[in-house]
């Protein structure tokens, strides 16, 4: 399976975007498919090996990359439109059974690729931009579109209800492995480590600081339980960062941490946080399933998150996390208190979590992604095998260049 990966992004960042999409390249890697991230250069921007993106984020698998010139600088949704546009031409293409973006530009102009196209994303667009919906419609129903991974069953039902076929659509929850976190410390070699109090509760949030993560919530917590500790792991050091994280005499920052130097940072917390608000779900749309949680689960510590409708496709009640309802801090402090107070119920949801976790792992993900794509490929190409045609490739592509006049 040849796969070129478009991304709209032209250097490294400490965002989950970025380390979500190269995870997913180096995944598919894994798995046998032959992956190009196609990467634009942007004036300044640095030559690019797959040797520094691995490094980077931390992961290992099989993928190239390739940096083509590119002058769209902005504003993005124009910027990210052209480069595409771009890519459509980019004669990388003409080898490939598919080309692969999460680029939410594809929704509108997919069509219009030369060779049979494939959707990653995780916000639910249809229910945040309706009337964009015949555009949706039309892109992601054309027969060049071969399917839709979408992040959540959230998600995907927005897109069932604007009208997309349920069968391009695939649900493909992202991972974590504990193996990216180092070597497992318990609770007490953790804090000795991180020279953290050994007897004081401590409490951790880790991932980007910002005004749209419900970070208030976090504060809020802090306020009502002052002898607990709140670390807030993620602090880029930049005033943005810095303004949007809760402030407290219990509450300290923390710079952000590669995987596995986070790994010990997660092992000394009595409690996991994923902030019980509704903002980031239904007020930003940013954050559906955050990846930490995967990562979280990995760590095999206990949980405290929202009731949300996309966490509870994951978590389960008192099972492997605490659910409790968004923007009720009380709740959720009495939430904190009892995984505090109840050692049992405390180490029953850490083994939970991480028998969950190896079930959603990055390589089991990639495994029903190519599962997925090649059941798509073979409805819409059932004579490949008979014609030599292994795929989307030249065959494809010579039909839909003649008529997208590029």
């Amino acid at each position: 399976m040849q796969i070129v990966y478009a991304l709209t992004w032209s250097r490294p960042r400490r965002e989950a975007m970025c380390d979500q999409s190269v995870n997913t390249a180096a995944a598919l890697g894994r798995q046998g498919a032959s992956v190009i991230l196609l990467m634009p250069q942007r004036p300044g921007d640095p030559a690019l090996t797959a040797e520094d993106l691995r490094g980077y984020y931390d992961v290992e698998g099989d993928f190239d990359v390739v940096q083509r010139p590119s002058r769209w600088t902005g504003p993005r949704l124009v910027g990210s439109a052209l480069w595409l546009r771009q890519v459509f031409r980019d004669p990388l293409l003409r080898s490939a059974d598919m080309l692969y973006a999460r680029a939410p530009e594809m929704q509108g102009i997919g069509h219009l690729s030369p060779i049979p196209y494939v959707f990653e994303h995780y916000r639910l667009w249809p229910d945040e931009l309706p009337w964009l919906r015949p555009f949706f419609r039309r892109s992601l129903n054309d027969p060049n579109c071969l399917g839709l991974v979408l992040h959540s069953e959230h998600a995907a039902e927005a897109y069932r209800r604007a009208g997309i076929a349920a069968d391009r659509v695939l649900v493909a929850h992202n991972g974590s492995e504990a193996v990216r976190l180092g070597e497992r410390l318990d609770k007490a070699s953790a804090r000795r480590l991180l020279d953290l109090p050994s007897g004081r509760p401590i409490a951790v949030y880790s991932g980007r600081i910002g005004a749209d993560k419900g970070l208030d919530q976090i504060g809020e917590l802090a306020r009502r339980r002052p002898e607990v500790l709140f670390l807030i792991v993620g602090d880029d050091g930049t005033d943005k960062a810095r303004k949007a994280a809760p402030t407290g005499d219990n509450i300290r920052l923390v710079p952000w941490q590669t995987h596995k130097s986070l790994g010990p940072w997660l092992w000394a917390a009595d409690v996991l946080l994923v902030p019980a608000s509704r903002a980031p779900l239904e007020r930003f749309g940013n954050c559906v399933l955050p990846i930490k949680l995967f990562t979280y689960l990995a760590a095999g510590r206990p949980i405290l998150a929202p009731g949300a409708p996309d966490t509870r496709e994951v978590l389960a009640h008192e099972s492997t996390a605490l659910l409790v309802e968004p923007d009720r801090p009380d709740e959720a402090a009495a939430a904190l208190d009892r995984l505090l107070a109840d050692s049992s119920l405390a180490a029953s949801l850490s083994a939970n979590a991480l028998a969950l976790a190896e079930g959603l792992s990055w390589d089991s993900r990639a495994q029903a992604i190519i599962a997925f794509l090649r059941q798509r490929q073979a409805q819409l190409h059932p004579r490949a095998e008979m014609s030599g045609y292994a795929g989307g490739g030249p065959a494809f592509s010579a039909s839909r260049a003649s008529s997208s006049n590029m």
